[in-house]
């Protein structure tokens, strides 16, 4: 009987002491945190090419003669062209924010309408196209690690805006 009373109390010291002194190591190893994998970026982008969307005429002309000022401004934005396969949100969430940070993009130009010609303005949006790696990691237990998984995806970004002012 005496040596069962000793058995339970050092199982219970034994329970106490792991509780107490290593709380982090038992709450690692609790089971409710969940499992998953997410991507991450790799490294800096690749730059690959610069291009440039359709030019696009605005609203409000200039009869000359005159002078035809104009100022456009816009949010600069971008997109994911090549996903490799792993779903568009992933992508979004694992990018640094030098790529997804959101800025604004204006023109301003002015130019002389000469006497019977019709001044209309123009703008364009310029795209810078990268390559971006991309690393899958595994969460389990709230421990995280790479899976071995790179691939590379191709994400567009609006870097600039051009205005112009054609004759008519």
């Amino acid at each position: 009987m005496k040596k069962n009373v000793y058995f339970v109390i050092a199982m219970l010291v034994l329970l106490v002491s792991t509780v107490f002194v290593a709380p982090s190591q038992s709450e690692a190893l609790s089971g409710n945190e969940p499992t998953y994998t997410y991507w991450m970026q790799k490294g800096n982008k690749t730059y690959k090419s610069t291009s440039y969307s359709q030019w696009k005429s605005q609203k409000g002309t200039v009869v000359g003669a005159a002078t035809m000022k104009k100022k456009y401004s816009t949010k600069s934005g971008w997109s994911i062209t090549a996903s490799a396969g792993i779903p568009v949100k992933a992508i979004e969430v694992g990018l640094e924010g030098n790529l997804t940070k959101e800025s604004t993009l204006s023109t301003t130009i002015s130019k002389k309408i000469p006497k019977g010609k019709t001044g209309v303005f123009q703008i364009r949006n310029q795209y810078k196209t990268y390559n971006v790696k991309m690393e899958q990691w595994f969460s389990m237990d709230g421990r995280k690690s790479k899976t071995g998984k790179v691939k590379t995806v191709t994400v567009k970004k609006k870097t600039d805006i051009q205005g112009r002012i054609i004759l008519k």
